[in-house]
This record gives C-alpha cells, structure tokens and sequence, in this order.
C-alpha cells in the first residue's frame, strides 16, 4: 500500500473512532468535530501521544507500587 493511501485509512478510521467515542461517553465529555477533524490529519501523532501517555501511567503505577512503603 502507499503512504498516501495509509494515511487515507488512517483519517477514516480516527475519525471514526472519535464518532464512536461520542456514542457511549457521558453527556458533557464529548468530542467537538473540530478536534476530531484535527486528531483524524494529525492521527500519527496523535496514536503517538495516546500510547505516551498509556505507558507513562503505566510505570506511574508501577512506581508507586514498588515505592510504597
């Protein structure tokens, strides 16, 4: 597959995700579709900082599982 057509499915699916997302959070935390456009351009970056931020929290708990006293 190309890049062009990668980053293509990429966007879909994002944005997608972000619509699903909107479906079954609480009233008030939704997406605005502004966002979502921006996640859905940006979407290997935004995979990037979503697995950053996945594994910081989990040494996070790690860390204060080893550390407690």
């Amino acid at each position: 597959m190309s890049m062009i057509t990668i980053y293509i499915i990429g966007f879909f699916v994002t944005f997608i995700a972000c619509a699903l997302y909107n479906q079954q959070c609480k009233i008030g935390d939704e997406i605005e579709m502004s966002v979502s456009v921006f996640a859905s351009l940006a979407w290997p970056m935004t995979i990037a900082a979503s697995l950053i931020a996945v594994v910081y929290a989990m040494l996070e708990k790690l860390f204060n599982l080893i550390s407690k006293k």
